[in-house]
C-alpha cells in the first residue's frame, strides 16, 4: 500500500485509516471539517473515510464542505444526501437532490436515489413514478426494477410483472451476476404478491446463486473472531462490570439477527418524544470502542480495578455517549439497534454498565427463510447460502446467550412470533423494561404493525421443498427444530 506523503494534508486521516483505527479516523477527519481548510473535491476522501468509520456527525461535515467548495458539481449534493440519508434524515436528502433532479429529469441514477428516499418515507405512489422514469430509459435497469417492486404490490395478471420476466430472460451474460440477482429477488418479491409462491421460491434460489458468485463470504474466518471474542470476555467478567465503565442509562441496545423487526422495534420505542432511535446501520458504539481492539482479557481486568478517570472503558463509554448525543440531542433515552449489537455487547456492558439489552429471537426457519430472500443493500455476504446463514445465526446466538449470563438482570428476550400476536403487551412489556413510556410506544406499534405483518410469522411454509436444505443446514449448525 502507497504510504501517503507527509505533506499531503490527509496523511494524518490516511495513516489512521491504514491502522483502521476508527476513532483515529474520526478525530483526525474532524480536524480537518473544524479547520475550515480548502480541500475542494477532496473532501469526498475525507467522506468516504468517515462513512467506514461509522462517524454519520463528521459525514455530514466533511459533505458540507464539499458542496460548499464544488457546489457545481453534481456528485457534491449526491454525497451529501447520502450523508443525510445514513443518518436517517431522508427529508433532508430530498430536499438536497430534488433541485439536481428538477435540473436533470431524464438522469436514471438520480431517479433511483430519489426513488430510494421516498420510499424511506413512505411515499411509495411517487417513488414509482421516478423509477419508471429510470426505466423508460433502460428496461434492463436492475436497480430501478428492484425499487419498482417495492413500491407497489402486485396482482395477477399485472403487466410490470410480464414485464420484469422478460427483462430477466433478456439479461444475458453481459449483464453482472450482482444485477442479475437483483431482478432474481425482485421476481421473487413480485410472485410472493400474486400468491405464487413455488415460483416465488424458485427465484430467491437463484437470486442467491447469483450474489454467492459476486460476494463470497468466509464464514470460517467469522467463526474464529467469535471464538476471539468468547475468549476475551470470557465467564470471568460475570458480575465484574457494576462498577467500572460509565454510568448513564440513557441508551438501550437492541441485539437481533436481520429479519427480526429490529428497526421496527427501534421507531416503535422511539415514539415518546423524549426518545430517540439510531438507525440499523450505526457503527457508532463499534467506533467508540476502538481503544480495545487489541486488548487482552488481563488488560480489561486491569481496567475494571483502574480509577474511572482515564480508565479506557469509561473512555470508550464517553466517546460513543458523545457521538450520540451529538446526533440525537438532548433526550431521556435513546434506543441503539446496531446490526453489530452481538459482536459488540460484551464491551458495551463493561463500558456501559447501566445500558440495558432487548434481545429479539424468532422461529430459525422463519428467520433463515427470510434472510435468503432478501437482498441487503449494505454488506451482509452470509446471507445467500442456507449453510452460511444457518451458521451464521448460530454464531449469534452463541454470543447473545454468552451475554445474557455475564450481564444479568440487563437482558430481556422477546419473541418475534409474540410481538407479531400479542403487539400490545410485547411492546408494553419492553417499554417497561427499558423506562419509555408505555402508552406511547403501544400507539405507535398498533400504527406500524403493518411492517410485521409483511413478514409474517409461519414465512417459511411457502418455501415449499425449498426449505428442506435450510433445515438441513439449521440441524447441521446445532439447531434442534420440530
Amino acid at each position: 500500500m502507497l504510504q501517503p506523503r507527509q505533506d499531503d494534508p490527509l496523511a494524518g486521516l490516511h495513516n489512521a485509516a491504514s491502522r483502521e483505527d476508527l476513532l483515529g479516523m474520526s478525530v483526525e477527519a474532524r480536524a480537518l471539517v473544524n479547520s475550515g481548510i480548502e480541500l475542494g473535491s477532496r473532501w469526498s476522501e475525507v467522506a468516504g473515510i468517515m462513512n467506514e468509520a461509522g462517524d454519520i456527525a463528521c459525514l455530514l461535515g466533511a459533505c458540507h464542505r464539499l458542496v460548499e467548495q464544488v457546489p457545481d458539481d453534481p456528485q457534491s449534493h449526491i454525497w451529501l444526501a447520502s450523508a443525510y440519508a445514513s443518518g436517517g434524515d431522508h427529508r433532508s436528502a430530498l430536499q438536497t437532490l430534488q433541485p439536481l433532479l428538477a435540473a436533470n429529469p431524464r438522469d436514471a441514477g438520480l431517479n433511483r436515489r430519489v426513488g430510494r428516499i421516498l420510499l424511506d418515507l413512505g411515499l411509495k405512489n411517487e417513488a414509482q413514478v421516478l423509477f419508471r422514469s429510470a426505466l423508460s430509459s433502460n428496461g434492463l435497469d436492475a436497480l430501478a426494477w428492484e425499487g419498482l417492486v417495492k413500491a407497489k404490490t402486485f396482482v395477477a395478471g399485472d403487466d410490470d410483472l410480464a414485464q420484469l420476466e422478460q427483462a430477466r430472460i433478456s439479461a444475458g451474460e453481459e449483464m453482472s451476476a450482482r444485477d442479475r440477482g437483483i431482478l432474481s429477488y425482485a421476481l421473487a418479491k413480485a410472485y410472493e404478491d400474486v400468491g405464487e409462491y413455488d415460483v416465488a421460491s424458485r427465484r430467491v434460489a437463484e437470486a442467491a446463486a447469483f450474489y454467492r458468485a459476486s460476494a463470497p463470504f468466509d464464514m470460517d474466518q467469522h467463526e474464529e473472531g467469535v471464538r476471539r471474542i468468547l475468549t476475551v470476555y470470557d465467564s470471568s467478567f460475570t458480575g465484574a462490570n457494576e462498577e467500572a465503565g460509565l454510568i448513564d442509562s440513557r441508551p438501550v441496545f437492541i441485539v437481533a439477527p436481520p429479519s427480526c423487526g429490529a428497526s421496527w422495534l427501534a421507531s416503535v420505542l422511539a415514539a415518546p418524544a423524549d426518545v430517540a432511535a439510531l438507525p440499523r446501520s450505526n457503527s457508532l458504539f463499534w467506533m467508540s470502542a476502538s481503544p480495545l481492539g487489541d486488548q487482552t482479557r488481563e488488560h480489561i481486568h486491569a481496567a475494571l480495578s483502574a480509577p474511572g478517570e482515564g480508565n479506557v472503558l469509561t473512555g470508550v463509554g464517553e466517546a460513543y455517549l458523545e457521538y450520540a448525543q451529538e446526533l440525537l440531542g438532548d433526550v431521556r433515552r435513546w434506543v441503539d439497534p446496531t446490526s453489530l449489537g452481538e459482536l459488540a455487547a460484551g464491551a458495551i456492558g463493561l463500558c456501559l454498565p447501566a445500558a440495558r439489552f432487548v434481545r429479539i429471537r424468532r422461529d430459525p426457519l422463519d428467520q433463515a427463510w427470510s434472510i435468503l430472500k432478501t437482498r441487503y443493500q449494505r454488506a451482509r455476504h452470509w446471507t445467500y447460502h442456507a449453510d452460511d446463514i444457518a451458521r451464521a445465526l448460530a454464531a449469534h446466538n452463541r454470543l447473545v446467550e454468552h451475554w445474557e449470563t455475564l450481564f444479568p438482570g440487563r437482558f430481556l428476550t422477546v419473541r418475534y412470533e409474540d410481538l407479531a400476536a400479542d403487539t400490545e403487551n410485547e411492546v408494553r412489556r419492553i417499554a417497561f423494561f427499558t423506562g419509555i413510556d408505555a402508552d406511547s410506544a403501544a400507539d405507535a406499534a398498533a400504527q406500524r404493525k403493518n411492517s410485521l405483518d409483511q413478514d409474517p410469522v409461519g414465512l417459511n411454509q411457502r418455501a415449499g421443498a425449498r426449505i428442506e436444505p435450510v433445515r438441513e443446514a439449521l440441524v447441521r449448525a446445532g439447531f434442534t427444530l420440530p
